[in-house]
């Protein structure tokens, strides 16, 4: 069967008004009780060279700031030690982690592959082609939901597996689609 191709945006592409669409999903039908879904996000490039952006401005403050402190300071008088050259080097590299984590989370695409005989595998593909799969067994599939959350004054829609069994002591609910379930989505 012919894959079926849709373009949406997402939460934060609505809200900032792009006229762009930056998620596609592509549905394939395999058979009656097989299915293959993609969830590819459109910009993962741009918001990549965005990250980018921001660590070389992070690196070149940090650049002028310590060859203004050691140029203008006396001779010798600069150390590591002191607060003026301490605090602002801890300050630049816990932001440096944190834009590197950021870009190492972003996500490329998400695939869920469902065979009703079998399993349910989703597979995630985060920034330089990290993959994450997960493999469910249809013996400890509950239940597939599409669960509203209301955080921060939004209404977020999630679409969640419960599960049985041994698999659900370690994880009764696992999200699709990279949407972390708030403490309100665990209470169903």
């Amino acid at each position: 069967m012919e894959p079926k191709t849709h373009k949406y945006f997402s939460i934060p592409a609505k809200y900032s008004g792009s006229s762009v669409e930056d998620l596609e999903l592509n549905i394939q039908k395999y058979g009656d009780n097989v299915v293959r879904m993609q969830l590819l996000n459109r910009v993962h490039n741009k918001q990549c060279v965005a990250q980018l952006k921001r660590f070389i401005l992070l690196a070149g403050l940090a650049f002028t700031y310590y060859g203004f402190i050691l140029t203008v300071g006396e001779e010798g008088s600069a150390k590591i030690q002191q607060a003026h050259m301490l605090y602002p080097g801890l300050l630049w590299l816990v932001l440096a982690f944190k834009i590197l984590r950021t870009t190492l989370d972003l996500v490329h695409s998400e695939k869920i592959f469902y065979s009703w005989d079998m399993a349910l595998q989703t597979e995630t593909v985060r920034t330089f082609g990290r993959k994450s799969v997960c493999c469910v067994q249809r013996g400890h599939l509950h239940d597939i939901v599409l669960n509203e959350v209301i955080e921060n004054l939004d209404v977020k829609y999630m679409l969640v597996l419960r599960t049985k069994g041994s698999m659900f002591k370690e994880r009764p609910i696992i999200p699709l689609f990279n949407v972390s379930p708030s403490s309100l989505c665990k209470e169903i």
